[in-house]
């Protein structure tokens, strides 16, 4: 019994409440889901950031053993990749910041440049994780260029 309760916790915990079941792009599915949380959320989000990296280890670990390696299933990862890009999206950008956050972590975790296909090469729980926090930074570095750029032309 106490198996299946940890089995059954995993398996919601990786899949993201059960997103990694959608049919088509689970991993676009999650990571709206992420966004979305990250614009309402009324709690400071950097303070969020570690609780969501350590539940990402977590679940990325138990979806390995539930389902094998890097399987489409486990979509907590593209939560937390999803909710660095959206860490440097401007205030004053709004929903349009984290709808761009959010299209270019997926652009990034998608099409897996350097350092993104390295890190999906490791075949554990903290690799499954690391890539889509790369892909995650990658695109937080591109928002964070757009608004110096938006910035320094308002000057």
């Amino acid at each position: 019994m106490r198996a299946k309760l940890f089995r059954f916790l995993g398996g919601a915990l990786a899949s993201t409440l059960g997103t990694g079941f959608f049919p088509w792009g689970p991993g676009t599915v999650g990571s709206i889901i992420a966004a979305v949380v990250f614009f309402y959320s009324p709690v400071n989000p950097f303070v969020v950031l570690p609780f969501i990296l350590l539940l990402g280890w977590i679940g990325c670990e138990a979806g390995r053993k539930l389902w094998g390696e890097d399987p489409s299933i486990v979509t907590i990862d593209e939560v937390a990749g999803t909710w660095i890009a959206c860490l440097a999206a401007p205030q004053a950008w709004g929903a349009w910041g984290i709808l761009a956050a959010l299209v270019l972590f997926r652009i990034f975790d998608i099409a897996k440049p350097w350092p993104v296909n390295k890190l999906d090469e490791m075949k554990n729980g903290i690799g499954i994780l690391l890539d889509d926090v790369a892909a995650g930074l990658m695109a937080a570095g591109v928002l964070y260029t757009a608004y110096l750029i938006d910035f320094f032309n308002v000057l």
